[in-house]
C-alpha cells in the first residue's frame, strides 16, 4: 500500500527508535535549560566611541578651530566612520568627539585599533599646546555589576586598598572581564608657598619651580656594557616622603648657608579639593564596575561574584560595607524566571483550551507536543550557541500556540478517519501524510518570513531581533518533525476511537459538546454568508478600512521603556556653577527621595556621570555643574509611581537647577524632540534658536526646552602689555606658571609608596579664604630674574564670556534645540506641532546659511521604519512564492495572501483596547499573524481543492463543505495561538505586550473572517469554472 512507504510509515514501524530519540533530546533540552548562556537581552554592539582632545588654556572657540575641526577631518578619512552620526562638543580646554561607526562594522576593535594608531601620528600636526588625544572605544561597554565599597570611618586610600584586594579576587573568576573604578580621591602632597617668606629671602617662584621639577625628574643613566658584564645604572629617587621634600635645599650662598623648602613653605599630605566624587546613601564610597565576558551565563556569573563578595565581606572590618547598585545577574534571573513562569502559564493555557474543546485523551496527545518541542528546541539552541534571553523566550511563547497547531491538525484528521472506519494504524499514517504538505508550507511561511528583517535592519535593532527568526525556525521545525513523526504513534497508542464512535457507545448519554454547538452555529452562519455575498464582503472591506484608520491613530514608539526597579536622576546647573552648589542641590534632592519607603538605595555621582549600567543609557560628560543618581526601588511598579510623582513636581524645584527624572529605555536619544540648526555663523544659529524657543514654550507638552550650546561661560581675560612685560622679563609662559601656582597648582613630580602614586603640587597659600576674581589684578608675578610686581602693572585684566560649548555634527556647526516632554506625552503627537512652529518661524526669519533637520525619536524611527517596511514587503513576497509553489495557482496564492489583510482590524482593535504603542515587537507580531492566517488559508483551500478535483464536488459544494469541515482545526489552532500569548498581554510589558496583543486579538478576529469570507471568496472567484454549478445549486 501507498501508506506503507515513506518516512512517516518508517517512523510508525520503528516507533521505539523515535521514542528513544525524543526522550534523549528532551533530556538534553532540560540539561541545556540549566547551563546555556543567559542574558537579559542579546549582546548589543555599541558602535560608538569617544576621542578626547586636551588643550589647556584654550577657549571653546580656539578648541573648535584649532583642535576639533582638524580632528574631525582626520577621523572622516576612515571609511568605517559614519559621518552623519559623528558629533563633537568643544568646551574650555577640551573637546569630546563622539565617533559612530557604520552599522555594517562587526569588528569594531579592529577599526578602533587603526584609529588609535592614526591619532598617534596625527597629534604632531596639532598645536603644541595640545597635551593628549585619548580614544576610548570602551564607551559602549555595559556594567554587569556596579558594586560600592563604603565606610564612614575609613579614608579613601584605605578604601582603595580594600578595593584592590577585591579586584584581585574577582579577576580569578573566568567570566569577569573589565574592572573599572569610579569615585577615587587620590592623596597628594601639596607644597604651600608662603609669599612673604619667599619675598624675604629674595627667591623667585619660577626658579623654585625649576629647581624642584629638575630634582624630581629621573631618566635613564645608561649602563656599563663590556665583554664581561652588562650593568644598568640607577639613580636613587631624591624624594621618598614629605620629609625629603621639606629638607630639599632650594638656595645656597658662598658661605654655605642653606635655605630649605620647609623654611618658605608648608608641605602637607592631603586630599585635594575634589572635581567629582561618589556617595551611596549619603556615605562616601568607591564604585567598582564589573563587566562580563561575552558568551558566559550572566546568572552563573552573578553566583560566582556573590561567593567572592561574601568571603570578602567576612574578611574586611565591620565598618566597611558592600552594596550592589546595578545587578544585571539579578535582573536577568528575575526576567528569565518571569518568562519561564509565563511560558508555563502559556503551556497550561493552551493545554486547557485544547482539553476544553477536545476529549481529555485526545487533548493530551495534541498537547504533549508542547513540552517535547520546547525542550528539544532548547537543546538545539544550546548546541547552535543561541543564548536564552527575553527575545528568544518571547519567540518561544509566540510559537507556543503554533507548536500545538500542527499536532491538532494531525490528530483532528486521525479522528475523522477513525469515524469513517479506517483502521487505526492506517488512519494514523494517512492523517500525517494528508497534512504533511500543508504543515510544511505553513511552517515555511511562518519561519522564513522573519529572516528578511535580518537583511534589512542594522545597528541595535538588528542586535535585538537577530536571534528571533532562528528561534522561530528551530522551534517550528522541531514541532513539524514531532507532529509528523512522533504524534502518529502517540495517537495510535492512546486514541482508539473517533469522536462520533465515542458518542455511539452510549447514545442515551450522548450530549451535544461545545464543539458540536459551535459547529452547528457556524454552519448556519456560513449559509447566511453565502446567501448575502455582497453584504458579507462589504463587512470584510469595512473591517479592513476601519482597521487601517485605527492603526493610523495608534501612537508609535518603536523602542519602549525598560522595566526596571531602577531609574536615573540628572541634575543640571548653569555653566560655571561650583561643585559646592551642585552638591547642595543634589544632597537636598537625595534627602527628599530617601524619605520614600519604596526607595532602596541612592548612589550619587557629584560632578560626573555613572558608568553605563544599562545598554541604551550613555554615560554623561563630567562637569562641576552636573550630578547624577542611580535610584533603586523595591519593584518595577514603584519605579513607575515614583516617576509619576516626581518628574513634573520637582523638575524646577530648585531655582538654579533642572532635575530630570529619567526612566530607562531601549532607545538612545539625547531628547524626545531635537530640532537641529546647522550653519557657520554661531550668532545666526543662536538668534534662530532663541526665536524658536519663544514659540515652542507656548506648547503645553514640553517640560524643558534648551539648547546644547549651553550658557556662556564666564571667564577672565588677561591682555599682556608687551612693553612693560618685556622690560621686566615676564612672558606669557612665565606668567602662566606664576598664576598657576596661585590659582591652581603646578605639578612637580610623583612620590611612589610601593604601587601608590602621590602627586606633588606647588601652590601658593591663601590665608583663610578662597580666591576671587579681584585677587588676580593684585597678584604678584615675576620673570626669571626680575623682581615681583602686581599683575595690573604689566597686563589688563577684564571679564570675558566665551561659548560654554560649541557643537558640530557631520563636520558642520550644529545647534540643537532639545525638547523634553512631560511624562506621559507622546512624541508622535507633539512632533507635528513642533514642525508646524519651526516651518512658520523659518518662513519669517530664517537667517541665510542656516538649515534645519530633526533628530531625536523622529530620526531614530525614520531610520528604522523604512527598513521594517522593506523587510515586511520581502516577507510578503516570500509567502507569495511559498503559496504559489504549494497551490500551483497564482490566483489562489493571491487570494490567501490578500486574506492576511483581514487581520488588520483585530490587531488594531487589540492595540487600541490595551492602550499600548505600535512598536518594533508589534511589527514582529504582525508578521507572526500573517503566518498564522496563511496557515489557516492553506488548511482551508487544500481541502477545497481536494473536494473539487478528487471528489468531483462543485465550486459551491466544495467551498461550503471545506468551510464546515475545516472549521474545527482552524478554530482549535487559532484558539491555541491566541491563548499562547496571553501571558505577554497580562504582564503589561512595554516591550512584549504589543506583540502578544497583535497576535491574540488579530488571530481571533481573523479566524472569524477566514472561516466565513474565504470560502465565499473562493466560490465567487472560481464559480465560472464550474459548468454544472447552476444544476447542482438547483439540486
Amino acid at each position: 500500500m501507498k501508506s506503507e512507504s515513506g518516512i512517516i510509515s518508517w517512523a510508525m514501524k520503528y516507533n521505539k527508535i523515535i521514542l528513544l530519540i525524543v526522550i534523549v533530546l528532551s533530556l538534553f533540552g532540560i540539561y541545556a535549560l540549566n547551563v546555556m548562556p543567559k542574558q537579559e537581552f542579546p549582546v548589543f554592539t555599541i558602535r560608538q566611541g569617544v576621542v578626547v582632545g586636551v588643550y589647556p588654556g584654550a577657549t571653546s572657540a580656539e578648541v573648535e578651530e584649532q583642535l576639533a575641526k582638524p580632528l574631525e577631518n582626520f577621523l572622516f578619512t576612515y571609511k568605517e566612520v559614519k559621518k552623519s552620526k559623528t558629533y563633537s562638543h568643544s568646551k574650555d580646554g577640551i573637546v569630546y568627539v563622539y565617533v559612530e561607526l557604520n552599522d555594517d562594522v562587526n569588528n569594531k576593535d579592529e577599526v578602533w585599533s587603526k584609529i588609535k594608531h592614526g591619532l598617534t601620528t596625527f597629534k604632531v600636526k596639532l598645536p603644541s599646546g595640545v597635551l593628549a588625544l585619548i580614544a576610548n572605544d570602551d564607551f559602549g561597554d555595559t556594567s554587569a555589576l556596579l558594586i560600592t565599597l563604603e565606610s564612614e570611618t575609613k579614608t579613601y586610600r584605605q578604601l582603595e586598598t580594600y578595593l584592590e584586594t577585591l579586584e584581585d579576587r574577582l579577576r580569578t573568576i573566568e567570566s569577569v572581564s573589565n574592572l573599572r573604578r569610579y569615585g577615587e580621591q587620590n592623596e597628594q602632597i601639596s607644597i604651600y608657598i608662603e609669599k612673604e617668606k619667599l619675598a624675604a629671602y629674595g627667591i623667585n617662584i619660577l626658579n623654585l619651580y625649576q629647581t624642584l621639577i629638575t630634582k624630581g625628574f629621573i631618566t635613564t643613566a645608561g649602563k656599563i656594557d663590556n665583554p664581561e658584564m652588562v650593568v644598568p645604572i640607577h639613580i636613587e629617587r631624591p624624594y621618598q616622603s614629605e620629609k625629603d621634600l621639606e629638607e630639599q635645599i632650594i638656595y645656597s650662598d658662598a658661605q654655605g648657608n642653606h635655605i630649605r623648602l620647609k623654611n618658605i613653605a608648608k608641605v602637607v599630605r592631603e586630599y585635594p579639593k575634589p572635581t567629582s566624587y561618589t556617595t551611596n546613601n549619603g556615605k562616601k564610597c568607591l564604585v567598582l564596575s564589573a563587566e562580563m565576558r561575552e558568551g558566559y551565563n550572566v546568572i552563573q556569573y552573578g553566583k560566582d561574584v556573590e561567593k567572592v563578595l561574601q568571603q570578602f565581606q567576612n574578611d574586611i572590618p565591620d565598618d566597611i560595607h558592600i552594596y550592589r547598585v546595578a545587578d544585571q545577574p539579578q535582573v536577568v534571573g528575575h526576567s528569565i524566571t518571569t518568562f519561564l513562569k509565563e511560558l508555563l502559564i502559556a503551556i497550561v493555557a493552551v493545554v486547557l483550551v485544547t482539553m476544553i474543546l477536545l476529549p481529555l485523551r485526545v487533548a493530551g496527545v495534541a498537547a504533549s507536543s508542547i513540552p517535547i518541542s520546547i525542550f528539544i528546541s532548547l537543546g538545539l539552541m544550546f548546541a547552535f550557541g543561541i543564548e536564552l534571553n527575553t527575545v528568544t523566550l518571547a519567540a518561544l511563547i509566540v510559537v507556543l500556540g503554533m507548536i500545538v497547531d500542527n499536532s491538532i491538525v494531525v490528530v483532528d484528521s486521525y479522528l475523522e478517519k477513525l469515524d469513517h472506519g479506517i483502521p487505526r494504524w492506517q488512519a494514523s499514517i494517512e492523517s500525517a501524510k494528508e497534512y504533511s504538505k500543508a504543515i510544511i508550507s505553513a511552517t515555511l511561511a511562518i519561519s522564513l518570513t522573519f529572516f528578511p528583517f535580518l537583511l534589512m535592519l542594522t545597528g541595535q535593532f538588528l542586535d535585538l531581533v537577530k536571534l528571533f527568526p532562528w528561534t522561530i525556525l528551530i522551534t517550528l521545525g522541531v514541532s513539524l518533525a514531532v507532529a509528523v513523526l512522533f504524534i502518529p504513534f502517540l495517537q495510535y497508542f492512546f486514541i482508539r476511537k473517533g469522536l462520533h464512535q465515542l458518542d455511539k457507545q452510549d447514545e442515551h448519554k450522548q450530549k451535544e459538546t461545545f464543539l458540536d454547538k459551535l459547529q452547528n452555529g457556524y454552519n448556519r452562519l456560513l449559509e447566511k454568508v453565502f446567501q448575502y455575498p455582497k453584504i458579507s464582503l462589504g463587512i470584510g472591506i469595512i473591517s479592513i478600512i476601519s482597521g487601517i484608520y485605527i492603526f493610523a491613530n495608534i501612537p508609535q514608539k518603536l523602542m519602549p521603556v525598560a522595566e526596571r526597579n531602577q531609574f536615573a536622576v540628572e541634575i543640571y546647573l548653569p555653566n560655571g556653577s561650583s561643585l559646592e552648589q551642585t552638591e547642595a542641590v543634589a544632597q537636598d534632592m537625595e534627602s527628599i527621595l530617601r524619605k520614600e519607603e519604596t526607595v532602596v538605595s541612592i548612589t550619587s555621582f557629584i560632578g560626573s556621570g555613572s558608568p553605563r549600567f544599562q545598554t541604551a543609557y550613555a554615560p554623561k560628560i563630567e562637569g562641576s555643574n552636573f550630578a547624577q543618581f542611580i535610584v533603586n526601588t523595591a519593584s518595577n511598579e514603584d519605579t513607575e509611581l515614583l516617576l509619576d510623582k516626581y518628574s513634573t513636581e520637582y523638575a524646577y524645584h530648585y531655582p538654579n537647577a533642572f532635575v530630570k527624572f529619567k526612566q530607562l529605555e531601549y532607545e538612545s536619544v539625547d531628547a524626545d524632540i531635537d530640532v537641529r540648526l546647522s550653519g557657520d555663523n554661531i550668532a545666526d544659529l543662536k538668534k534662530m534658536a532663541d526665536t524658536l524657543m519663544v514659540e515652542l514654550k507656548k506648547l503645553d507638552e514640553p517640560i524643558r526646552i534648551y539648547t546644547n550650546y549651553e550658557e556662556p561661560l564666564p571667564g577672565i581675560k588677561i591682555t599682556v602689555d608687551p612693553v612693560e612685560s618685556n622690560r621686566l622679563g615676564v612672558n606669557e609662559a612665565t606668567l602662566g606658571l606664576g598664576l598657576a601656582s596661585r590659582f591652581g597648582g603646578m605639578p612637580i613630580t610623583n612620590i611612589w609608596e610601593n604601587d601608590y602614586s602621590l602627586p606633588v603640587v606647588l601652590k601658593s597659600k591663601w590665608e583663610n579664604k578662597d580666591p576671587v576674581a579681584e585677587d588676580i589684578s593684585n597678584e604678584y608675578v615675576s620673570g626669571l630674574l626680575s623682581p615681583s610686581v602686581p599683575l595690573r602693572q604689566i597686563a589688563d585684566v577684564s571679564a570675558n564670556w566665551t561659548e560654554g560649548q560649541i557643537n558640530r555634527r557631520n563636520g558642520v556647526r550644529t545647534l540643537s534645540v532639545f525638547i523634553d516632554l512631560k511624562r506621559g506625552e507622546r512624541v508622535g503627537q507633539v512632533q507635528p506641532k513642533v514642525e508646524e512652529i519651526v516651518n512658520a518661524v523659518s518662513e519669517k526669519s530664517m537667517p541665510k546659511g542656516v538649515s534645519i533637520s530633526y533628530g531625536g525619536v523622529k530620526e531614530s524611527d525614520g531610520e528604522t521604519m523604512p527598513k521594517m517596511v522593506k523587510a515586511l514587503s520581502i516577507s510578503i513576497v516570500i509567502i507569495f512564492f511559498i503559496l504559489v509553489f504549494h497551490f500551483k495557482k497564482i490566483s489562489l496564492a493571491s487570494l490567501v495572501l490578500a486574506s492576511t489583510s483581514l487581520s488588520i482590524f483585530g490587531a488594531a482593535i487589540g492595540l487600541k483596547v490595551m492602550g499600548v504603542d505600535f512598536s518594533v515587537t508589534a511589527i514582529l507580531g504582525v508578521v507572526s499573524l500573517i503566518g498564522i492566517i496563511v496557515r489557516n488559508g492553506i488548511i482551508m483551500f487544500d481541502y477545497t481543492e481536494e473536494l473539487r478535483y478528487k471528489h468531483g464536488k462543485s465550486v459551491l459544494g466544495a467551498s461550503l463543505e471545506a468551510g464546515k469541515r475545516r472549521m474545527r482545526p482552524i478554530f482549535l489552532t487559532s484558539a491555541a495561538a491566541s491563548m499562547g500569548v496571553i501571558p505577554m498581554i497580562i504582564s503589561k510589558s512595554p516591550l512584549w505586550c504589543p506583540m502578544g496583543t497583535v497576535i491574540s486579538f488579530g488571530t481571533i478576529f481573523a479566524m472569524i473572517f477566514i472561516l466565513t469570507l474565504l470560502p465565499l471568496a473562493y466560490w465567487l472567484i472560481y464559480k465560472h469554472e464550474d459548468k454544472n454549478s447552476k444544476k447542482q445549486e438547483t439540486e
